[in-house]
Protein backbone atom coordinates (compact mmCIF):
# COMPACT_ATOMS: atom_id res chain seq x y z
CA UNK A 1 0.00 0.00 0.00
CA UNK A 2 0.97 3.66 -0.28
CA UNK A 3 2.31 5.42 2.79
CA UNK A 4 -0.46 6.62 5.09
CA UNK A 5 -1.77 10.16 4.86
CA UNK A 6 -0.89 12.78 7.48
CA UNK A 7 -2.50 12.55 10.91
CA UNK A 8 -0.06 10.47 12.91
CA UNK A 9 3.73 10.37 13.18
CA UNK A 10 5.61 8.62 10.39
CA UNK A 11 8.34 6.07 11.14
CA UNK A 12 11.39 5.73 8.92
CA UNK A 13 10.58 2.04 8.61
CA UNK A 14 7.28 2.94 6.90
CA UNK A 15 9.21 4.86 4.24
CA UNK A 16 11.54 1.88 3.79
CA UNK A 17 8.60 -0.50 3.43
CA UNK A 18 7.24 1.53 0.51
CA UNK A 19 10.43 2.64 -1.25
CA UNK A 20 13.08 0.21 0.03
CA UNK A 21 16.22 0.92 2.03
CA UNK A 22 18.77 3.35 0.60
CA UNK A 23 21.60 1.63 2.46
CA UNK A 24 22.68 4.54 4.63
CA UNK A 25 19.18 4.86 6.12
CA UNK A 26 19.38 8.57 5.35
CA UNK A 27 16.30 10.60 4.51
CA UNK A 28 18.48 12.80 2.30
CA UNK A 29 19.44 9.85 0.08
CA UNK A 30 15.83 9.65 -1.06
CA UNK A 31 16.39 12.92 -2.93
CA UNK A 32 16.75 11.47 -6.41
CA UNK A 33 15.93 12.49 -9.96
CA UNK A 34 15.82 9.82 -12.60
CA UNK A 35 15.12 9.89 -16.33
CA UNK A 36 13.36 6.95 -17.97
CA UNK A 37 12.12 6.81 -21.55
CA UNK A 38 10.59 10.21 -22.36
CA UNK A 39 10.28 11.13 -18.66
CA UNK A 40 12.97 13.43 -17.28
CA UNK A 41 14.14 14.09 -13.73
CA UNK A 42 11.51 12.03 -11.97
CA UNK A 43 11.51 12.30 -8.16
CA UNK A 44 10.86 9.29 -5.96
CA UNK A 45 7.20 10.43 -6.14
CA UNK A 46 5.56 13.76 -6.91
CA UNK A 47 6.22 16.21 -4.09
CA UNK A 48 9.29 14.48 -2.65
CA UNK A 49 12.29 16.82 -3.02
CA UNK A 50 14.78 15.72 -5.67
CA UNK A 51 17.60 18.28 -5.57
CA UNK A 52 20.46 17.82 -3.12
CA UNK A 53 20.03 21.44 -2.08
CA UNK A 54 16.35 20.92 -1.20
CA UNK A 55 15.27 20.44 2.38
CA UNK A 56 13.65 17.03 2.87
CA UNK A 57 11.51 16.06 5.86
CA UNK A 58 9.29 13.21 7.02
CA UNK A 59 6.11 15.07 6.15
CA UNK A 60 7.15 15.03 2.46
CA UNK A 61 6.41 11.29 2.42
CA UNK A 62 2.81 11.26 3.62
CA UNK A 63 0.56 9.66 0.99
CA UNK A 64 3.45 8.83 -1.36
CA UNK A 65 3.77 5.73 -3.51
CA UNK A 66 6.44 3.66 -5.17
CA UNK A 67 6.67 4.74 -8.83
CA UNK A 68 7.21 2.08 -11.50
CA UNK A 69 7.63 2.95 -15.19
CA UNK A 70 6.38 0.30 -17.64
CA UNK A 71 8.55 0.16 -20.75
CA UNK A 72 6.47 0.88 -23.83
CA UNK A 73 9.20 3.26 -25.00
CA UNK A 74 12.24 1.21 -26.01
CA UNK A 75 12.82 -0.85 -29.14
CA UNK A 76 11.04 -0.68 -32.47
CA UNK A 77 7.43 -0.38 -33.57
CA UNK A 78 4.99 -2.84 -32.00
CA UNK A 79 1.46 -4.05 -32.67
CA UNK A 80 -1.38 -4.80 -30.22
CA UNK A 81 0.34 -4.52 -26.84
CA UNK A 82 -1.17 -5.06 -23.38
CA UNK A 83 1.03 -3.13 -20.92
CA UNK A 84 0.28 -5.40 -17.96
CA UNK A 85 0.62 -8.74 -19.73
CA UNK A 86 3.33 -8.04 -22.29
CA UNK A 87 5.55 -5.62 -20.40
CA UNK A 88 4.99 -5.71 -16.62
CA UNK A 89 4.70 -9.50 -16.47
CA UNK A 90 7.95 -9.78 -18.42
CA UNK A 91 9.79 -7.39 -16.09
CA UNK A 92 10.12 -4.69 -18.74
CA UNK A 93 9.95 -1.87 -16.21
CA UNK A 94 12.00 0.54 -14.12
CA UNK A 95 11.54 1.07 -10.38
CA UNK A 96 12.20 4.72 -9.61
CA UNK A 97 14.99 4.96 -7.06
CA UNK A 98 15.90 1.32 -7.45
CA UNK A 99 15.90 0.79 -3.68
CA UNK A 100 13.57 -2.23 -3.67
CA UNK A 101 12.00 -4.92 -5.84
CA UNK A 102 8.88 -4.52 -7.92
CA UNK A 103 5.55 -4.02 -6.14
CA UNK A 104 2.16 -3.61 -7.81
CA UNK A 105 -0.13 -3.12 -4.81
CA UNK A 106 -0.47 0.57 -3.92
CA UNK A 107 2.15 1.69 -6.47
CA UNK A 108 1.92 4.37 -9.14
CA UNK A 109 2.16 2.58 -12.49
CA UNK A 110 3.41 4.86 -15.29
CA UNK A 111 2.97 3.38 -18.76
CA UNK A 112 5.44 5.36 -20.85
CA UNK A 113 5.02 5.30 -24.63
CA UNK A 114 7.68 6.90 -26.80
CA UNK A 115 7.51 4.92 -30.04
CA UNK A 116 4.89 3.82 -32.55
CA UNK A 117 2.35 1.22 -31.48
CA UNK A 118 -0.22 0.10 -34.07
CA UNK A 119 -3.49 -1.82 -34.07
CA UNK A 120 -4.95 -4.34 -36.54
CA UNK A 121 -8.06 -4.51 -38.70
CA UNK A 122 -10.11 -7.28 -37.12
CA UNK A 123 -12.53 -5.34 -34.86
CA UNK A 124 -13.47 -1.70 -34.14
CA UNK A 125 -12.86 -2.33 -30.42
CA UNK A 126 -9.33 -3.61 -31.06
CA UNK A 127 -6.76 -1.20 -29.63
CA UNK A 128 -3.10 -0.68 -30.40
CA UNK A 129 -2.25 -0.44 -26.69
CA UNK A 130 -4.36 -1.59 -23.76
CA UNK A 131 -3.53 -0.87 -20.14
CA UNK A 132 -4.57 -4.30 -18.92
CA UNK A 133 -6.09 -4.69 -15.46
CA UNK A 134 -4.27 -3.75 -12.27
CA UNK A 135 -4.58 -4.08 -8.51
CA UNK A 136 -7.42 -1.85 -7.28
CA UNK A 137 -5.05 -0.01 -4.91
CA UNK A 138 -2.66 1.00 -7.71
CA UNK A 139 -2.72 4.37 -9.47
CA UNK A 140 -2.24 4.08 -13.25
CA UNK A 141 -1.27 6.75 -15.74
CA UNK A 142 -0.30 6.68 -19.42
CA UNK A 143 2.38 9.14 -20.53
CA UNK A 144 2.89 9.51 -24.29
CA UNK A 145 6.18 11.20 -25.10
CA UNK A 146 7.06 13.51 -27.97
CA UNK A 147 8.06 10.52 -30.13
CA UNK A 148 5.11 8.38 -29.06
CA UNK A 149 2.14 7.45 -31.25
CA UNK A 150 -0.70 5.07 -30.47
CA UNK A 151 -2.57 4.41 -33.70
CA UNK A 152 -5.69 2.57 -34.77
CA UNK A 153 -5.72 0.83 -38.15
CA UNK A 154 -7.54 2.11 -41.22
CA UNK A 155 -10.52 0.27 -42.66
CA UNK A 156 -10.31 -1.20 -46.15
CA UNK A 157 -12.31 0.34 -48.96
CA UNK A 158 -15.49 -1.35 -50.17
CA UNK A 159 -15.68 -3.20 -53.48
CA UNK A 160 -17.34 -1.44 -56.36
CA UNK A 161 -20.62 -2.93 -57.57
CA UNK A 162 -20.98 -4.82 -60.81
CA UNK A 163 -23.59 -3.59 -63.23
CA UNK A 164 -26.09 -6.19 -62.04
CA UNK A 165 -25.29 -6.01 -58.34
CA UNK A 166 -27.70 -4.40 -55.92
CA UNK A 167 -25.19 -1.93 -54.50
CA UNK A 168 -21.55 -1.14 -53.85
CA UNK A 169 -19.98 -2.69 -50.76
CA UNK A 170 -19.74 -0.58 -47.63
CA UNK A 171 -16.31 0.51 -46.47
CA UNK A 172 -14.82 -1.34 -43.52
CA UNK A 173 -14.44 0.20 -40.07
CA UNK A 174 -11.25 1.59 -38.57
CA UNK A 175 -9.94 0.34 -35.24
CA UNK A 176 -8.73 2.18 -32.15
CA UNK A 177 -5.69 3.58 -30.38
CA UNK A 178 -5.59 3.37 -26.56
CA UNK A 179 -7.76 1.03 -24.51
CA UNK A 180 -8.30 1.88 -20.82
CA UNK A 181 -9.16 -1.14 -18.65
CA UNK A 182 -8.70 0.33 -15.16
CA UNK A 183 -10.67 3.11 -13.49
CA UNK A 184 -9.42 6.67 -12.89
CA UNK A 185 -6.50 6.51 -15.31
CA UNK A 186 -4.72 9.76 -16.16
CA UNK A 187 -3.54 10.20 -19.75
CA UNK A 188 -0.82 12.74 -20.62
CA UNK A 189 0.24 13.38 -24.23
CA UNK A 190 3.33 15.54 -24.74
CA UNK A 191 3.70 17.94 -27.66
CA UNK A 192 4.66 15.86 -30.71
CA UNK A 193 2.94 12.75 -29.36
CA UNK A 194 -0.43 11.53 -30.64
CA UNK A 195 -3.20 9.07 -29.92
CA UNK A 196 -5.19 8.58 -33.12
CA UNK A 197 -8.17 6.55 -34.23
CA UNK A 198 -8.09 4.43 -37.34
CA UNK A 199 -10.50 5.80 -39.94
CA UNK A 200 -13.05 3.99 -42.08
CA UNK A 201 -12.68 2.91 -45.69
CA UNK A 202 -14.70 4.54 -48.45
CA UNK A 203 -17.76 2.81 -49.87
CA UNK A 204 -17.70 1.16 -53.29
CA UNK A 205 -19.50 2.88 -56.14
CA UNK A 206 -22.85 1.59 -57.41
CA UNK A 207 -23.27 -0.29 -60.70
CA UNK A 208 -25.38 0.56 -63.72
CA UNK A 209 -27.08 -1.23 -66.60
CA UNK A 210 -28.77 0.22 -69.68
CA UNK A 211 -30.70 -1.89 -72.20
CA UNK A 212 -32.14 -0.75 -75.55
CA UNK A 213 -32.37 -1.97 -79.18
CA UNK A 214 -30.64 -5.22 -78.44
CA UNK A 215 -27.85 -3.56 -76.46
CA UNK A 216 -27.12 -4.56 -72.87
CA UNK A 217 -24.63 -2.04 -71.51
CA UNK A 218 -23.22 -2.48 -68.06
CA UNK A 219 -20.84 -0.36 -66.02
CA UNK A 220 -19.25 -1.10 -62.70
CA UNK A 221 -18.49 1.09 -59.71
CA UNK A 222 -15.09 2.18 -58.53
CA UNK A 223 -13.54 0.78 -55.36
CA UNK A 224 -13.53 2.77 -52.13
CA UNK A 225 -10.34 4.35 -50.79
CA UNK A 226 -8.61 2.88 -47.75
CA UNK A 227 -8.85 4.71 -44.43
CA UNK A 228 -5.92 6.36 -42.67
CA UNK A 229 -4.26 4.38 -39.90
CA UNK A 230 -1.49 2.02 -38.90
CA UNK A 231 -1.67 -0.19 -40.79
CA UNK A 232 -3.64 1.86 -43.33
CA UNK A 233 -6.68 0.51 -45.14
CA UNK A 234 -6.27 -1.11 -48.53
CA UNK A 235 -8.13 0.29 -51.51
CA UNK A 236 -11.32 -1.55 -52.51
CA UNK A 237 -11.47 -3.45 -55.78
CA UNK A 238 -13.42 -2.08 -58.70
CA UNK A 239 -16.48 -3.92 -59.98
CA UNK A 240 -15.84 -6.44 -62.73
CA UNK A 241 -18.81 -6.32 -65.11
CA UNK A 242 -19.04 -4.31 -68.32
CA UNK A 243 -17.16 -1.03 -68.50
CA UNK A 244 -14.67 -0.96 -65.67
CA UNK A 245 -13.69 1.83 -63.36
CA UNK A 246 -10.62 1.65 -61.15
CA UNK A 247 -9.65 0.31 -57.76
CA UNK A 248 -9.60 2.66 -54.82
CA UNK A 249 -6.19 3.70 -53.56
CA UNK A 250 -4.74 2.66 -50.20
CA UNK A 251 -4.62 5.07 -47.30
CA UNK A 252 -1.48 6.12 -45.48
CA UNK A 253 -0.85 6.54 -41.78
CA UNK A 254 -2.39 10.02 -41.84
CA UNK A 255 -4.42 10.33 -45.07
CA UNK A 256 -7.32 8.44 -46.58
CA UNK A 257 -6.99 6.95 -50.05
CA UNK A 258 -8.94 8.25 -53.01
CA UNK A 259 -11.99 6.46 -54.35
CA UNK A 260 -11.75 4.72 -57.71
CA UNK A 261 -13.20 6.13 -60.92
CA UNK A 262 -16.50 4.83 -62.32
CA UNK A 263 -17.01 2.71 -65.38
CA UNK A 264 -18.46 4.46 -68.47
CA UNK A 265 -20.07 2.29 -71.13
CA UNK A 266 -20.52 4.38 -74.31
CA UNK A 267 -21.93 7.28 -72.31
CA UNK A 268 -25.06 5.19 -71.74
CA UNK A 269 -24.32 3.28 -68.54
CA UNK A 270 -22.31 4.89 -65.76
CA UNK A 271 -21.08 3.26 -62.58
CA UNK A 272 -20.64 5.20 -59.36
CA UNK A 273 -17.39 6.64 -58.04
CA UNK A 274 -15.81 5.00 -55.02
CA UNK A 275 -15.86 7.02 -51.81
CA UNK A 276 -12.68 8.43 -50.32
CA UNK A 277 -11.15 6.86 -47.23
CA UNK A 278 -11.52 8.64 -43.89
CA UNK A 279 -8.87 10.68 -42.10
CA UNK A 280 -8.68 13.00 -39.11
CA UNK A 281 -10.34 15.95 -40.85
CA UNK A 282 -13.09 14.00 -42.60
CA UNK A 283 -15.16 10.83 -42.36
CA UNK A 284 -15.03 8.13 -45.00
CA UNK A 285 -17.12 8.91 -48.06
CA UNK A 286 -19.93 6.81 -49.48
CA UNK A 287 -19.70 5.47 -53.00
CA UNK A 288 -21.90 7.43 -55.39
CA UNK A 289 -25.12 5.99 -56.65
CA UNK A 290 -25.81 4.79 -60.17
CA UNK A 291 -28.80 2.61 -61.04
CA UNK A 292 -27.75 0.72 -57.93
CA UNK A 293 -26.67 2.50 -54.77
CA UNK A 294 -23.15 3.10 -53.62
CA UNK A 295 -21.85 1.57 -50.39
CA UNK A 296 -21.72 3.56 -47.16
CA UNK A 297 -18.44 4.86 -45.81
CA UNK A 298 -16.94 2.82 -42.99
CA UNK A 299 -17.07 4.09 -39.41
CA UNK A 300 -13.98 5.34 -37.59
CA UNK A 301 -12.48 3.71 -34.53
CA UNK A 302 -11.65 5.81 -31.46
CA UNK A 303 -8.53 7.51 -30.18
CA UNK A 304 -9.32 6.27 -26.64
CA UNK A 305 -11.73 3.55 -25.58
CA UNK A 306 -12.55 2.56 -22.03
CA UNK A 307 -14.35 -0.09 -20.06
CA UNK A 308 -17.90 1.16 -19.61
CA UNK A 309 -18.30 3.24 -16.45
CA UNK A 310 -14.59 4.01 -16.03
CA UNK A 311 -13.25 7.54 -15.68
CA UNK A 312 -10.33 8.79 -17.76
CA UNK A 313 -8.61 12.01 -16.67
CA UNK A 314 -7.10 13.97 -19.56
CA UNK A 315 -6.33 17.68 -19.64
CA UNK A 316 -7.20 19.99 -22.51
CA UNK A 317 -3.68 20.06 -23.97
CA UNK A 318 -3.56 16.28 -24.10
CA UNK A 319 -7.09 16.13 -25.55
CA UNK A 320 -5.92 18.32 -28.43
CA UNK A 321 -3.34 15.62 -29.27
CA UNK A 322 -6.00 12.92 -29.54
CA UNK A 323 -7.53 12.52 -32.99
CA UNK A 324 -10.88 10.76 -32.79
CA UNK A 325 -13.34 10.01 -29.99
CA UNK A 326 -12.02 9.83 -26.42
CA UNK A 327 -15.30 8.60 -24.87
CA UNK A 328 -15.97 5.32 -26.71
CA UNK A 329 -16.55 2.21 -24.60
CA UNK A 330 -15.51 -1.40 -25.00
CA UNK A 331 -11.96 -2.64 -25.57
CA UNK A 332 -10.41 -5.72 -27.07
Amino acid sequence: MAIKNSGSSLAFSEIETEFGSNGSRSLGDYRIKQSVGSLSDLPLDDGIPKENTDTIKFSDFYGKRLNVVVDCHSGGEETRIVAKNDKWNNNQLTIIGGFRGVKEEGSKIIINVNKKICSDKSSTNNCALRTGTWNATSVVQVDVGSSGSILGSGGDGGRGANGIDSSGQAGFTGTSGLGIEVNNVTVNVASGGVIRAGFGGGGGGGGDRQVDKGEDRRASGGGGGGGAGCPPGAGGQRGTTGALGSDGSAGTETTGGGGGTRGNNENQAYGGFGGSGGQADGDAGAGTNAENSGGAGGASGAAIRRTSGFTVNIDSASQSRCEGSITATGTS
